[in-house]
């Protein structure tokens, strides 16, 4: 389990200035160890504080519906997230992340100001 925000901040700025975050890392594979040669598929799960201003910014526009988290929370980090059945969610505001260039899912918690994640080989964000 990590704590650090910085590898956040870089994949998803438009999340804003996180203050706080628990989050997991894992190689997936099918077998006990990776395949070599080849790319290795990572996926980046957990929650993390947004500031309210953030908060409001993100879900005050588009279409956005009240579902459970679709992905799954991993063990480590289930009493971080808690509850993960009255989350805000909107596809469009995951492809404004994703760009299409990995796949990922982003649930929002208005109550607590918190942002769950869940991502498959999350690309550092570059802006152009």
């Amino acid at each position: 389990m990590r704590t650090d925000l910085e590898p956040l901040k870089r994949r998803f700025p438009q999340l804003g200035s996180l203050s706080a975050a628990t989050w997991v890392s894992r190689v997936l594979t099918l077998n006990t160890r990776p395949e070599v040669p080849g790319p290795t598929d990572v996926s980046l799960e957990g929650v993390a504080q947004v500031e309210p201003a953030t908060l409001v910014a993100i879900t005050s526009s588009g279409r956005w519906e009240e579902i459970p988290i679709a992905c799954g929370v991993p063990e480590e980090i289930t009493a971080e997230v808690g509850d993960p059945t009255r989350w805000l969610h909107s596809k469009a505001f995951d492809e404004s992340i994703t760009r299409t260039q990995y796949s990922g899912s982003f649930y929002f918690d208005k109550q607590a100001g918190r942002v769950y994640f869940c991502t498959i080989n999350p690309k550092v964000r570059v802006e152009s």
